[in-house]
């Protein structure tokens, strides 16, 4: 599909109805990355050819900086970009069609590092495809993931050994203002950032369960998460319970090959590998390795095409089982453009539970994760759903007209066949 800048910047949103609104915010946003990659295709010819030097620059990026509105360190990751595209040609052309947006390139283009230029060159394709296809923070997990097994495919990460570049494992600092105020930051690995945020999540759902938090409290998500790391410090890390499960807690997500140490064969192998906490973070795995030594483990069967098969289950609720299941294949909120994380979620029967009428049976094909919100949404609301293609959900306004699909999580799956 063309875009035409013209008409396109001609429009004036606030006279288009609903559904033309959210068409004309996507076609924006396309040719914003249209607009990118013509930026930094010719940023690359101002700097190849050193036009640069005519105005008596330093630099390219000098240059840019100068007289565009953008940072130093930003014109010279332009000029940067440019070169690095180059060796990247599908990844341009993507870029070019409106494809691949400004965050994806980028991200595509970090972990081609000087070891994986190989590597990367031969499944450029295939990268550019998922990478398409995902939202852009699933997109850099996505890639995250690949990075770790490519290394390890290559032999540049020793399994035996410490995890590349490792980031300081628990950093964090307490400064006090000149006003008495105190600023907390810090750093932390996946591992560790996930067991922080499990206590704090833990804390906040039995603040909310107790009435300290409520929907009219005033307080912003951040206010809620300050004040809930305060009282778990008060009461020195007791455990919290939610769904059944032990809070604090740490999920991974691991395929049988990696599993067993079983070395990489062939690039078939590589991109079906996963190692990762529940919300899609790449971990090391030697640290998946360690993790298992005091792990309780949970086996989830999946299928040829990637489906996580029925447990068949005969109840009115979700068993722990079938809520694992249901994470682990879709890893948060199934409603169209909902990023909230499985933690958040219930399971909702998309056909409705009825034992008189013998419908609405509590197996996984007729099951979804949903967030409170958009569970609200759907019973109080009345949105209907109904199981689409590919395991995907089909979801209906109240009156009758279907919300766009949106790009999902990145799925578990095997390799492609």
């Amino acid at each position: 599909m063309s875009l035409d800048a013209s008409a396109l910047l001609a429009v004036v949103p606030g006279e288009l109805c609903d559904e033309a609104v959210r068409g004309h915010v996507r076609d924006l946003h396309r040719l914003r990355a249209v607009l990118d990659a013509a930026i930094v295709e010719a940023t690359g010819v101002l700097g190849g050819r050193m036009v640069w030097a005519g105005d008596a620059a330093r630099s390219a990026g000098a240059w840019l900086a100068a007289r565009v509105d953008v940072m130093p360190g930003a014109a010279r990751h332009e000029v940067r970009l440019a070169r690095e595209l180059r060796d990247a040609p599908l990844v341009e052309v993507a870029a070019r069609e409106g494809r691949l947006g400004r965050v994806k390139v980028d991200a595509l283009m970090e972990v081609r590092t000087p070891e994986l230029a190989g590597v990367f060159a031969e499944q450029e394709a295939y990268l550019v495809e998922e990478v398409a296809a995902l939202r852009a923070d699933e997109a850099r997990r996505f890639l995250q993931s690949w990075q770790q097994f490519a290394r390890l495919a290559v032999g540049s990460i020793d399994p035996d050994g410490p995890p590349p570049d490792p980031a300081p494992r628990v950093a964090v600092n307490l400064a006090q203002t000149f006003q008495g105020r105190y600023v907390l930051d810090g750093e932390m690995d996946p591992e560790h950032g996930a067991i922080v945020g499990s206590v704090i999540d833990a804390e906040v759902d039995d603040m909310f369960r107790t009435g300290v938090f409520g929907p009219e409290d005033g307080l912003a998500p951040p206010e809620r998460r300050g004040q809930a790391l305060v009282q778990v410090l008060v009461r020195k890390g007791r455990v919290g319970i939610k769904n059944g499960e032990i809070r604090p807690s740490i999920e991974v997500i691991v395929d049988e090959r990696t599993l067993l140490d079983a070395p990489i064969e062939d690039d078939t192998d590589q991109k079906s590998r996963v190692c990762e906490t529940r919300d899609g973070t790449t971990i090391p795995v030697p640290t998946m390795q360690r993790l298992l030594c005091e792990a309780v483990l949970h086996r989830v069967l999946v299928g040829a095409k990637g489906e996580v098969l029925d447990l068949g289950f005969d109840v009115r609720l979700a068993t722990r089982a079938q809520k694992r299941a249901l994470a682990f294949a879709h890893r948060g909120c199934q409603f169209p453009g909902c990023s909230a994380p499985a933690d958040w979620c219930e399971a909702h029967h998309i056909e409705p539970y009825d034992p008189s009428k013998g419908t609405g049976p509590t197996d996984l094909a007729n099951l979804c994760l949903l967030c409170r919100f958009h569970h609200h949404r759907v019973h109080e609301g009345r949105f209907h759903l109904a199981r689409g293609p590919g395991d995907t959900l089909d979801v209906h306004r109240p009156d009758g007209t279907p919300i766009d699909r949106c790009r999902p999580r990145r799925p578990i799956r095997p390799a492609p066949t």
